[in-house]
Parts: C-alpha cells; sequence; structure tokens
C-alpha cells in the first residue's frame, strides 16, 4: 500500500497524533485461492487491494481514512480440492481479526471497517465484528467490493440467471478492467448450476442456503458464466463499486449508537 494515507507509511508518534476516536482504519482482506483455469489465485486480493487503494487516495469528503496493508490470505476452505489454494482456519482467521481489533482500539481509533474481497469470509466477519463490538466497544463494519450472489449481492449477468458466483462473469469482467494481463480468457469456461433452477427454496443466498465446496459444482472450479465478461462491462461495474464504497465510508465515519453504555477498550 502506497498511498499517503497508509497507516503503516506514518512512524509511531505520527500514528498517534494523526489517528483517534473521529478516524476510520480499513482492513482489505482478500483470499489465494483458485479461480477457475482462466483467472489468477490471487484475484479476491487484487479487487480488495485496488479498492482499498482508490477510496485511501481519494477519500470522501469529511472521512478520516487510513488503511492497513492487505490481509490476502483468509478462510478458503471451500477451494482447498484445487492445487494453489492457500487457507486459514476458521479459528485462526477469526483470531487474526480479533488482534487486529484490538490494536486499532489501543491506536485511539473507534471505527474498524473490513473491506472484504472474499465470499467466503463473510459469515465468519460477521461474527468477529460482533465480538469485537463485544470486547473493546469498537464499532465495526463489513463492506464488500464485490458481494456475490450467494451472499445477498447483485444476480449476476444476463445468462447467469442468478447462479453466478466465483470466477463468473462479473468478477472476470472487473479483472479484465484491472488487470486484463491476468486474465487468460481464451481458457474461461461456462459452469453455470442451472440445477439449482429446479429449487424453489433451496438455492444460492434463497431463504434455503446450504454447506458447499467448489468441487460440488464441477472440476472447473467455476460457478457462472466468465465467458460473458467484457473489459466494458468491468469499467462499468468498478464505477460503480467505488461509487457505493465511498458513500458507504461516509455513513460509517459518522455512525454511532446514540444509547450505547458499552465501554470502549474494556475487555467484556
Amino acid at each position: 500500500m502506497t498511498s499517503s494515507r497508509s497507516l503503516v507509511s506514518l512512524s509511531a508518534p505520527e500514528a498517534a497524533l494523526r489517528v483517534g476516536p473521529s478516524s476510520v482504519v480499513m482492513l482489505p482482506i482478500g483470499a489465494i485461492e483458485q479461480h477457475g483455469p482462466h483467472l489468477p489465485l490471487d484475484t479476491d486480493a487484487l479487487l480488495a487491494d485496488a479498492a482499498a487503494q482508490q477510496l485511501l487516495d481519494a477519500p470522501p469528503p469529511g472521512v478520516d481514512l487510513w488503511g492497513l496493508p492487505l490481509l490476502a490470505y483468509s478462510a478458503s476452505e471451500e477451494h482447498l480440492f484445487s492445487p494453489g489454494t492457500l487457507s486459514l482456519s476458521e479459528a485462526t482467521f477469526l483470531a487474526v481479526i480479533d488482534d487486529v481489533g484490538r490494536s486499532v482500539v489501543a491506536l485511539g481509533a473507534r471505527r474498524l471497517v473490513l473491506l472484504n474481497g472474499h465470499g467466503g469470509n463473510t459469515a465468519l466477519l460477521r461474527v468477529a465484528a460482533r465480538k469485537l463490538r463485544l470486547a473493546y466497544g469498537l464499532l465495526v463494519f463489513l463492506m464488500h467490493p464485490v458481494l456475490s450472489a450467494d451472499h445477498g449481492g447483485p444476480t449476476g449477468e444476463d445468462g447467469e440467471f442468478g447462479l453466478g458466483c466465483h470466477a463468473n462473469a462479473g468478477e472476470t469482467s472487473l479483472m479484465l478492467h484491472l488487470h486484463p494481463d491476468r486474465v487468460q480468457m481464451e481458457k474461461a469456461v461456462s459452469n453455470v448450476p442451472f440445477f439449482l433452477q429446479g429449487y424453489d427454496h433451496v438455492g444460492l443466498g434463497g431463504a434455503v442456503t446450504f454447506g458447499w465446496s467448489a468441487a460440488d459444482f464441477g472440476p472447473s472450479g467455476v460457478i457462472g458464466d466468465p465467458t460473458l465478461a467484457t473489459a466494458e462491462r468491468g469499467k462499468e461495474l468498478w464505477e460503480a463499486v467505488i461509487r457505493q464504497l465511498g458513500a458507504s465510508l461516509v455513513e460509517v465515519a459518522r455512525f454511532d449508537f446514540p444509547g450505547s453504555v458499552l465501554p470502549v477498550g474494556a475487555p467484556r
């Protein structure tokens, strides 16, 4: 992270002087995991870091934003069937987030944003946000550069029928826009899980969800249709992502619980 708003670029006395209760500290979180035959293992890390960099280079007006270095590794057990995937256990991942949150409290900040680039982290990070709140009084917010359909995000591009959620058209389009040299479109394969259309209640992001490995959807590791991706679509999606994240940070910076009596920095 090279931005002047990078927390680690400060000296300790500078950090103590410049970061305080009104600051927002942001931790980008990625993953190292298979993304089919056409995208690199660090796709989620690249997207989370790119979003963080752009927000830090031009913070929303009135937001005292500071960025932590990217946490590239996270919880990716659903992709461990594929060579190259590197995963922290759920316990290790939660412990790391707790340690980071405790350190942010010690710095004097009250707001921590978890900028999550990997859908498989979402449920764990919701738990982590609550635990950090209860343990330290920290205000913790979970934000996503890209929220996949299986976690309540947009239902995907036309042709995916709301069934694309990994290495799919949207994710591939973003990579074509941001890192076209890292995309091998000639190797992209469509793998839309049309069998899910046979269920009214059970589904990705439906009323009834289910545990899964990416291997359950086939050997490619793709869930969706990346052959539909274009750089032009990626540019549109990315501009919308940055607008939404910027507007969200403005609200994060002023959010508080008006009636809370929970102490800050006091373990419970």
